[in-house]
Protein backbone atom coordinates (compact mmCIF):
# COMPACT_ATOMS: atom_id res chain seq x y z
CA UNK A 1 0.00 0.00 0.00
CA UNK A 2 2.86 2.57 0.67
CA UNK A 3 3.75 1.97 -3.13
CA UNK A 4 0.26 3.51 -4.31
CA UNK A 5 0.65 6.87 -3.12
CA UNK A 6 4.34 6.93 -4.36
CA UNK A 7 2.46 6.19 -8.21
CA UNK A 8 -0.06 9.06 -7.61
CA UNK A 9 2.50 11.39 -6.72
CA UNK A 10 4.44 10.31 -9.75
CA UNK A 11 1.76 10.34 -11.82
CA UNK A 12 0.88 14.02 -10.93
CA UNK A 13 4.72 15.30 -11.65
CA UNK A 14 4.36 13.73 -15.32
CA UNK A 15 1.49 15.80 -16.23
CA UNK A 16 3.01 18.64 -14.77
CA UNK A 17 6.13 18.79 -16.85
CA UNK A 18 4.18 18.65 -19.79
CA UNK A 19 2.29 21.43 -18.83
CA UNK A 20 5.55 23.32 -18.76
CA UNK A 21 6.64 22.51 -21.92
CA UNK A 22 3.61 23.60 -23.48
CA UNK A 23 3.88 27.02 -21.02
CA UNK A 24 7.05 27.34 -23.13
CA UNK A 25 6.10 26.20 -26.61
CA UNK A 26 2.97 29.39 -26.55
CA UNK A 27 5.71 31.94 -25.40
CA UNK A 28 7.84 31.83 -28.55
CA UNK A 29 4.96 32.18 -31.00
CA UNK A 30 4.00 35.04 -28.99
CA UNK A 31 7.35 36.72 -29.10
CA UNK A 32 7.90 36.67 -32.56
CA UNK A 33 5.23 39.26 -33.53
CA UNK A 34 6.43 41.77 -30.57
CA UNK A 35 10.00 41.33 -32.89
CA UNK A 36 8.27 42.33 -36.52
CA UNK A 37 6.35 45.10 -34.09
CA UNK A 38 9.55 46.45 -33.06
CA UNK A 39 11.22 46.58 -36.57
CA UNK A 40 8.35 48.13 -38.27
CA UNK A 41 7.77 50.79 -35.56
CA UNK A 42 11.74 51.41 -35.94
CA UNK A 43 11.09 52.19 -39.63
CA UNK A 44 8.15 54.26 -39.44
CA UNK A 45 7.70 57.54 -37.23
CA UNK A 46 6.08 57.35 -34.01
CA UNK A 47 2.78 58.35 -33.93
CA UNK A 48 2.64 61.77 -32.14
CA UNK A 49 6.14 62.97 -33.99
CA UNK A 50 4.12 63.55 -37.43
CA UNK A 51 1.69 65.44 -35.51
CA UNK A 52 4.22 67.73 -33.57
CA UNK A 53 6.37 68.06 -36.98
CA UNK A 54 2.96 69.62 -38.41
CA UNK A 55 2.80 71.97 -35.45
CA UNK A 56 6.17 73.16 -35.33
CA UNK A 57 5.70 73.87 -38.92
CA UNK A 58 2.44 75.66 -38.34
CA UNK A 59 3.79 77.92 -35.12
CA UNK A 60 6.72 78.73 -37.34
CA UNK A 61 4.94 79.91 -39.74
CA UNK A 62 2.91 81.98 -37.89
CA UNK A 63 5.29 83.45 -36.04
CA UNK A 64 7.24 84.18 -39.47
CA UNK A 65 3.66 85.90 -40.87
CA UNK A 66 3.96 88.09 -37.20
CA UNK A 67 7.18 88.81 -37.74
CA UNK A 68 6.72 90.46 -41.32
CA UNK A 69 3.32 92.00 -40.21
CA UNK A 70 5.89 94.26 -37.45
CA UNK A 71 8.45 94.84 -40.13
CA UNK A 72 6.08 96.31 -42.25
CA UNK A 73 5.03 98.41 -39.66
CA UNK A 74 8.69 99.37 -38.62
CA UNK A 75 9.10 100.30 -41.92
CA UNK A 76 5.75 102.54 -42.34
CA UNK A 77 6.90 104.13 -38.43
CA UNK A 78 10.14 105.27 -39.49
CA UNK A 79 8.23 106.98 -42.45
CA UNK A 80 6.11 109.07 -40.49
CA UNK A 81 8.72 110.02 -38.33
CA UNK A 82 10.92 111.14 -40.79
CA UNK A 83 7.81 113.05 -42.53
CA UNK A 84 7.34 114.43 -38.66
CA UNK A 85 10.87 115.52 -37.74
CA UNK A 86 10.64 117.20 -41.18
CA UNK A 87 7.06 119.08 -40.25
CA UNK A 88 8.60 119.92 -36.97
CA UNK A 89 12.10 121.50 -38.60
CA UNK A 90 10.06 123.78 -40.67
CA UNK A 91 7.70 124.34 -37.91
CA UNK A 92 11.02 125.75 -35.31
CA UNK A 93 12.13 127.81 -38.47
CA UNK A 94 8.86 129.52 -38.79
CA UNK A 95 9.01 129.82 -35.10
CA UNK A 96 12.38 131.69 -35.13
CA UNK A 97 11.04 133.85 -37.89
CA UNK A 98 8.26 135.09 -35.96
CA UNK A 99 9.85 135.56 -33.22
CA UNK A 100 12.39 137.80 -35.22
CA UNK A 101 9.80 139.51 -36.71
CA UNK A 102 8.05 140.46 -32.93
CA UNK A 103 11.25 141.66 -31.66
CA UNK A 104 11.07 144.19 -34.39
CA UNK A 105 7.29 144.95 -33.75
CA UNK A 106 6.37 148.40 -31.91
CA UNK A 107 2.96 148.20 -33.13
CA UNK A 108 0.82 147.37 -30.55
CA UNK A 109 -2.08 145.73 -32.96
CA UNK A 110 0.58 143.64 -35.07
CA UNK A 111 2.41 142.86 -31.75
CA UNK A 112 -0.61 141.02 -30.52
CA UNK A 113 -1.67 139.33 -33.59
CA UNK A 114 2.51 138.12 -33.68
CA UNK A 115 2.17 137.14 -30.11
CA UNK A 116 -1.16 134.85 -31.02
CA UNK A 117 1.04 133.43 -33.80
CA UNK A 118 3.59 132.89 -31.96
CA UNK A 119 1.74 130.88 -29.17
CA UNK A 120 1.14 127.31 -29.99
CA UNK A 121 -2.05 125.63 -30.86
CA UNK A 122 -3.56 123.02 -28.50
CA UNK A 123 -3.60 119.77 -30.35
CA UNK A 124 -6.90 118.66 -32.34
CA UNK A 125 -6.18 115.17 -32.22
CA UNK A 126 -5.47 114.21 -28.34
CA UNK A 127 -2.02 112.02 -28.18
CA UNK A 128 -1.93 109.06 -26.99
CA UNK A 129 1.14 107.56 -24.80
CA UNK A 130 0.96 104.41 -23.39
CA UNK A 131 1.61 103.94 -19.30
CA UNK A 132 4.74 102.20 -20.22
CA UNK A 133 6.35 105.19 -22.11
CA UNK A 134 5.83 107.46 -19.31
CA UNK A 135 6.84 105.19 -16.66
CA UNK A 136 10.38 105.88 -15.47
Amino acid sequence: MARTPAKKSAARKAPAKKAARKSTARKAPARRPAASTAAASSSAPPAGSTDLAGGLRSLLGSVETEVRAVTALSEKIDTLVSQLNAVRDEQAKRLITLDALRGAVDDTNLGTFLDKAIRPRRARVEEVMPKRLTQG
